[in-house]
């Protein structure tokens, strides 16, 4: 249920106006720091409990700053002294923890969760950039945890993007203009720099680095501490630097990829990262067959890569069965 800001007098030790301004005319209710959980508990004895509505309007709290022409969607929550800048959207059921930063023109989905001190559409770590309009845009579902970071992109009308059901664990790190995927799991102080794209389902373990403009494929797994400045295959689990150690094998056993099709990105695997043939001619070799799909992306992943690939080191022990 949503408090007007005339009733913050019974919760607020100073004048409303003083607290924040920039709500004044804003048709955006305010909660008392006393709404948790759709309901808003009484401060009295004498009052009775009041169920929220179905349909609960955002609730921002009093010490939060926005800014101007800014969508909140329903139930959207805003926690202490988070700073919300112009030109903001941000989608139903978003909560929205103390001191995080959302710069302005960033587009939000749905039912996220931005834990605290987290700065979404921060400016671009670059030498000389100036100020543009670029924004950046994150989907639905997410998890982003305290102190993450995600930069908005260089070029005016770009975005930096955030797919659906992601996790960015406390500290990770999102350059400028980067593309990361649907399912993507970034640990604890994974940097991601400028223009790199990442892959549905693609799990970058604890304190990795990946070098700007690096792809990085669909169900790869990344051990941690690990740094790339190659491109990613698919299905790959990659350590230390640039090498391949095997297949991601327990992250497709439960992708729901048929038994058949795993047994053909294994052969694959062998043909074009464990034989000592030039790359191309081991390319060749895999399509002189009838390939299933996820052969096929694996092979276009490679012949498109621009950066060389990640490869295997022949000399060591092959991770068959390893997560990370």
């Amino acid at each position: 249920m949503g408090v007007s800001g005339e009733s913050l007098g019974a919760f607020c030790p100073a004048p409303f106006s003083q607290l924040n301004p920039n709500l004044q005319g804003l048709p955006i209710p305010l909660a008392s720091p006393c709404m948790f959980n759709s309901k808003l508990v009484s401060t009295h004895a004498d009052r009775p409990l009041k169920e929220a509505p179905a349909k609960p309007m955002a609730t921002v709290h009093p010490t939060a700053i926005l800014g101007e022409r800014i969508t909140l969607g329903e139930g959207v929550i805003i926690g202490p002294h988070a700073i919300i800048e112009d030109d903001v959207v941000v989608g139903d059921g978003c909560r929205i923890g103390p001191g995080t930063f959302i710069g302005r023109l960033s587009e939000i989905g749905r039912d996220n969760e931005i834990g605290m001190s987290v700065q979404i559409g921060g400016d671009p770590q670059i030498l000389g950039w100036r100020p543009v309009d670029s924004r950046v845009v994150i989907g639905s579902h997410n998890v982003i945890r305290e102190f993450a970071s995600i930069h908005r992109a260089k070029e005016p009308g770009e975005a930096t993007s955030i797919g659906n059901h992601c996790y960015l664990m406390g500290t990770s790190h999102v350059a400028h203009d980067c593309v990361i995927h649907d399912h993507v799991v970034l640990c604890n102080g994974a940097l991601v720099a400028g223009h790199v794209e990442v892959g549905d389902h693609a799990f970058i373990s604890g304190n990795c680095a990946i070098h700007q403009f690096v792809r990085v494929g669909r169900y790869v797994m990344m051990q941690g501490l690990t740094a790339v400045s190659k491109n990613i295959a698919p299905f790959t689990l990659v350590d230390q630097t640039n090498t391949i150690r095997g297949l991601n094998r327990i992250g497709l056993r439960r992708s729901g990829i048929p038994p058949e099709n795993r047994q053909a990105i294994k052969e694959a695997y062998r043909v074009i990262f464990r034989s000592a043939r030039p790359l191309h001619e081991s390319l060749a070799i895999v399509e002189s067959s009838p390939m299933c799909d996820e052969v096929r992306e694996m092979v276009e992943f490679i012949r498109a890569s621009k950066r060389g690939i990640c490869l295997s080191d022949r000399s060591a022990a092959e991770e068959e069965d390893g997560e990370g």
